[in-house]
């Protein structure tokens, strides 16, 4: 069909079933069953398919990078998405979008078609032609009446318009752009985790004459959150599941493998199961990581304290996530015997060369950050890829395993809602962020050898006056909690502390009989060092 001659035509689409969309997902729009036009419309049948499973695991991962080589050949039309929609909406796009909307405050009973001619100006999402401008314009109507349907509060409606604006302006406008109707339709595919308004976009897409193809190792359980979603997509469900994987990458060079190396890779397989206890060294650095702290008795914190995690209750690799199970503590006063006390304290700092020992508090200075625009999104989640190119991010020769623990942790840590005594507000969220880049390198170093299923770093705070802890202590030890550390805190005063900041849930209060107000580890120490002086002067005249 000829350039242009579909240039005064209404578009329509229709959900098309096949029993090969790998294959049917490149027959050109004019060649499948229910294409039709005439002169005044055109309706174009569309594949919008939800792959869910592993059909056969030995191809999966070949079969995937073929589809993406011969997509990726289609040039502007393919759109690969894998780590899910860009959310971190530049600051003057939002600023724009809020003053028409102004207009939309007036109206009694918004409606979406009016919702769309107000809002929908080209300072914000730039022209392509007459025919497709009228597209996108009927088909968000469509789209914003959907999602109104079942959705009240203006509130809410703003924000998802928004976001779904600025999905449009990246990736829409594109793939619309170099789409010739009658001829090779653009094409996305969506790998991974979806959100509900992600589902919405390719929804939008479909009906704007894109091919979709969702595909997800595990589940697709987000689908279903969507009314009447089997009006717009198809499903394709395989038995096998496993847990979501990045999207394969190509081979750069293509590499042989010995027989020697074959059959330790077997034995490898054979022996280093999750479930084996028979751990090869690093064997899970790229699991995410789960504490499951212990609620122990005052004596069995002694004992668990020196074992290697894999000997504690509750430990297990499963689904390519670990389970440490660490412990977090507070010792408030001292036994009746002083001695005893010190001697279970030198049992918590004895492995010196895996123990952070705190003597002072609060142990974090304040520090002041210039916040850069953009690392936080408007649901306040962080924006990863900016953190690594900020100033501040000075991880980069950690392990990539141990600066994706750290980013995955400060997320968990922003998104708690009970964790801290206090409201997670924005700005706190923006201070944990700069308070766990400014860790101090020891700790680093804790984590950067940390194999977890062995030795558990570990913190140790003795504070032994009436000081409490700053927010950035609160943080510190938070983290440190929910990367695995064994965090002890001792306050021979019994005065509170972390009471002070931290939901008790998290962690075992052992109160002991006696209150101490004037000890000091330095004491302690010197008077252990003085000990050991005269056992060897009385030695020396035996």
């Amino acid at each position: 069909m000829e350039k242009g001659q579909f240039a005064q035509l209404a578009i329509n689409t229709i959900s098309l079933k096949t029993d090969n969309v790998y294959e049917d997902i490149f027959t050109l729009p004019r060649e499948r069953r229910g294409f039709a036009f005439n002169q005044k419309i055109m309706v174009t049948p569309v594949l919008f398919y939800r792959i869910i499973g592993i059909e056969d695991k030995s191809i999966y991962e070949e079969k995937l990078l073929e589809l993406h080589k011969k997509l990726k050949a289609l040039g502007d039309i393919y759109l690969r998405i894998e780590e899910g929609l860009d959310k971190f909406i530049d600051h003057d796009f939002i600023q724009k979008v809020n003053e028409y909307w102004r207009h939309i405050e007036a109206m009694s009973v918004p409606i979406p078609k009016l919702i769309v001619e107000s809002t929908l100006k080209r300072d914000l999402i730039p022209s392509i032609n007459p025919v497709k401008d009228q597209l996108i314009k009927d088909k968000l109507s469509i789209l914003l009446d959907i999602f109104m349907r079942n959705q009240s509060n203006m509130n809410i409606v703003k924000n998802f318009y928004i976001k779904f604006l600025y999905w449009l302006k990246k990736y829409a406008i594109k793939l619309l752009s170099g789409y010739e109707y009658g001829n090779t339709n653009p094409k996305v595919l969506f790998y991974g985790d979806i959100q509900r308004d992600e589902i919405y976009f390719l929804i939008f897409l479909s009906l704007i004459g894109c091919d979709i193809l969702y595909l997800h190792t595990n589940e697709g359980n987000k689908f279903r959150e969507i009314e009447n979603i089997n009006v717009y997509s198809n499903v394709i469900e395989y038995p096998h599941r496993e847990s979501i994987k990045p999207f394969p990458k190509e081979p750069k060079v293509v590499r042989r493998e010995t027989v020697a190396y074959r059959a330790s890779q077997e034995i490898d397989r054979v022996l280093h199961t999750d479930e084996s206890g028979v751990y090869r060294p690093w064997q899970f650095e790229d699991y995410k990581v789960e504490a499951r702290t212990l609620k122990t008795t005052y004596d069995e914190l002694f004992i668990l304290w020196k074992e290697d995690a894999r000997f504690r209750e509750g430990f297990k690799a499963q689904d390519e996530r670990i389970y440490i199970p660490n412990i977090f503590a507070k010792i408030s006063g001292t036994t009746m015997d002083i001695q005893e006390y010190w001697d279970n304290f030198n049992k918590l700092i004895e492995k010196e060369e895996n123990t952070i020992l705190v003597e002072k508090i609060p142990f974090n200075n304040k520090r002041g950050f210039a916040v850069t625009q953009g690392i936080l999104n408007m649901e306040g989640q962080l924006n990863r890829e900016k953190v690594r190119h900020i100033p501040e991010y000075r991880f980069g020769y950690l392990r990539t395993s141990v600066q994706n623990l750290v980013l995955d942790k400060v997320e968990e840590l922003m998104a708690s809602l009970d964790i801290f005594t206090f409201p997670v507000t924005r700005d706190f969220k923006t201070k944990i962020l700069y308070t766990v880049l400014g860790l101090d390198k020891r700790y680093l170093d804790l984590l950067q050898k940390f194999d977890y299923p062995l030795q558990i770093p570990k913190l140790v705070i003795f504070s032994g006056n009436e000081a409490t802890f700053s927010e950035e202590d609160l943080i510190v030890i938070s983290f440190l909690h929910l990367v695995g550390f064994d965090i002890v805190i001792l306050t021979p005063t019994g005065y509170n502390n972390i009471e002070n900041g931290i939901d008790p849930y998290y962690y075992d209060i052992h109160k002991l009989e006696n209150f101490k107000f004037d000890l000091r580890p330095e004491k302690n120490k010197r008077e252990e060092k003085e000990s050991k002086l005269k056992k060897g002067f009385l030695w020396f005249f035996q």
